[in-house]
């Protein structure tokens, strides 16, 4: 399950730039655009990813955090705006093994607290450091696993809204959204697990049928 902790509530308002005096609006790092999100309706209309300020910046009923959330306004940490804290690591592709595995399980973990969240009709950010990698990584096994979208069209579509949203140093390739080649390799795999869990499935539901049929036949003979 995921580690839920206590929220503070954060006022309704409007995304503007001049929420955030600490910051220009889309200039420098991605880890301070502002307000550094990007929206994936196709994915849920619920869904948001962004970086480490965008919780201090809009409200969201959910806050999937993989690091604390900081104010825009003074950079200092803003734990009380995390719901459910799933820490990891983005090792820019260069994890180890052991790094591969427990990322693999914290991207399952936010998923899961994704799906939670939509399927209560609540609005969900999921936010890492930069919005790029761990966020974007949940937000696509969200797709995979329970909205049926392929690895590469959820890769691509969190890469499309990355760009139309948002603006930054560091933004464009080689670089952006889901450049982690492990994360990207994870996703596949997920979809490769969820397509061979389905076809097992598919010929279990047939042996049984077969069976029925047969006995049926026998019965009738």
């Amino acid at each position: 399950g995921c580690p839920v902790l206590p929220r503070t509530a954060v006022a309704k308002r409007r995304w503007t730039s001049s929420l955030c005096p600490m910051w220009d609006a889309n200039i420098g790092p991605g880890c301070a655009d502002s307000p550094g999100v990007s929206h994936l309706p196709r994915i849920s209309p619920l869904l948001w990813v962004g970086n480490e300020i965008a919780p201090s910046v809009g409200s969201f009923d959910v806050v999937v955090s993989t690091v604390p959330p900081q104010s825009c306004r003074t950079g200092a940490r803003q734990p009380e705006l995390t719901t459910h804290a799933i820490m990891f690591a983005d090792g820019q592709g260069s994890e180890t093994a052991a790094g591969v595995a427990f990322a693999k399980r914290c991207i399952l973990e936010g998923a899961e607290c994704v799906a939670a969240a939509v399927a209560a009709g609540k609005s969900v950010l999921v936010h890492c450091a930069w919005g790029q990698n761990r966020s974007c990584a949940i937000c696509c096994a969200f797709a995979v696993l329970h909205r049926s979208m392929s690895a590469n069209e959820a890769i691509d579509y969190v890469r499309e809204r990355n760009i139309a949203e948002r603006s930054y140093a560091g933004q464009q390739p080689p670089g952006g959204a889901m450049h982690n080649r492990v994360f990207r390799e994870i996703i596949r795999e997920l979809e490769r697990e969820r397509d061979a869990e389905a076809e097992e499935t598919a010929e279990t539901a047939e042996e049984a049928a077969a069976r029925e049929a047969a006995a049926g036949t026998r019965h009738g003979t």
